[in-house]
């Protein structure tokens, strides 16, 4: 039983190290390029049947005038209608949407409230197109101004705000994107 068991472990070491030895070794035949392959796969490609097309008129004439030429292009009506229903589907989902994330100018944060009704005053006198947000967290009054959509647009303003109250910073907020529009 002994000998039985060695003769079959010494097989499978036989096989196994032949097997590793052989695919280590990488093959001598470089002579096929990669460029050279080539393979017929139009049996198993998918096959697809034009529709029939619906009854509506197929070509509307749109004049564009251009200051030097005058260059008629022909749109086909079933272009134009799906463009008009997708734009519609947009405009009015664009309606329900009423915030947005953007930037506030953080003018004034302080106990005194004196002091952040002087900076009120400042900010309507000095930009009166802003917005401004006042919060009361006792004993913290805050001082907020603008509706802006991008950094760049608050960035304006808080380089003004900033040389006359210096602890003015930006902070990411929800705004309300009507008056955001109106700023701009």
């Amino acid at each position: 039983m002994k000998i039985f068991s060695k003769v079959i472990l010494c097989v499978c070491l036989s096989i196994v190290v032949g097997a590793c030895s052989r695919s280590a070794s990488p093959s001598k035949n470089t002579n096929i390029a990669i460029g050279d392959y080539e393979e017929d796969l139009s049996a198993v490609r998918v096959k697809y049947e034009a529709k029939p097309t619906t009854t509506i008129p197929t070509e509307t004439k749109v004049v564009v005038k251009d200051k030097s030429t005058t260059a008629i292009a022909t749109l086909p009506q079933q272009v134009n209608t799906q463009v008009d229903i997708a734009l519609d589907s947009i405009a009015v989902r664009n309606k329900n949407i009423r915030y947005a994330s953007g930037y506030r100018i953080q003018v004034y944060v302080g106990n005194d409230r004196r002091e952040v009704d002087e900076a009120k005053a400042f900010i309507y006198q000095s930009f009166p197109e802003l917005n401004t947000y006042l919060s009361y967290s006792q004993p913290t009054y805050k001082l907020k101004a603008g509706d802006f959509t991008s950094k760049l647009d608050a960035e304006r303003y808080y380089s003004q705000i900033k040389q006359r109250y210096s602890m003015a910073m930006m902070v990411s907020e929800r705004i309300d994107i009507k008056k955001s529009m109106q700023t701009n």
